[in-house]
């Protein structure tokens, strides 16, 4: 399915709001909702849409990755994310130095949790880390992924903080020049 980039000029009433020097992505009208900083750049892909700090991949430190995933309506409380994570995990081809424990990042109606994993760059053959969320509500589940250099660690934890405090899914919304605030 090929992504297609809308752009609204907003009204002055709208009421979509992100904290101070953020910028609020919104997938399928609310399926996937998040706040990302607001000097990064989107680029839509045929499957996802990648985040990056810098106007280009060559340029960039980091990447995430926003994938959303419709499910149908039914009971998913049987299938833990955490087994479904690491299935993730082990299908990611890089060559794995380690990683680290999961970590429940749940809260109201949304099911989340997220790793760090530790693999070798196939370009630059160094180290890499990579942190993966599998977010799931209501008839919608989402895989974040955010690979960075390790150097960069302290600067990028509080922008996967802010990523995943900001995580909504199934929002809905109906007319996106209007919008509504999500933290």
């Amino acid at each position: 399915m090929a992504m297609l980039r809308e752009v609204y000029e907003l009204p002055s009433d709208h009421r979509w709001t992100a904290k101070a020097g953020y910028k609020i992505l919104a997938l399928e009208r609310g399926a996937v909702v998040l706040e990302f900083p607001g000097d990064w750049h989107v680029q839509p892909g045929p499957q996802q849409v990648d985040i990056r700090d810098r106007a280009t991949a060559a340029e960039s430190a980091c990447v995430l990755a926003v994938l959303s995933l419709p499910l149908p309506p039914v009971d998913w409380s049987g299938l833990p994310l955490a087994s479904l994570l690491l299935e993730v995990v082990r299908a990611d081809e890089r060559e794995h130095i380690g990683h680290g424990p999961m970590t429940d990042a749940s809260r109201g109606g949304l099911e989340a949790v997220w790793t760090e994993i530790r693999v070798v760059d196939g370009v630059e053959r160094r180290e890499a880390r990579c942190r993966m969320c599998l977010a799931r509500a209501q008839t919608v589940q989402c895989l974040l992924t955010f690979d960075f250099w390790p150097e960069d660690e302290a600067r990028l934890g509080a922008v996967w903080g802010g990523v995943l405090g900001s995580l909504r899914l199934g929002a809905q919304v109906d007319d996106p020049t209007r919008g509504r605030r999500i933290a």
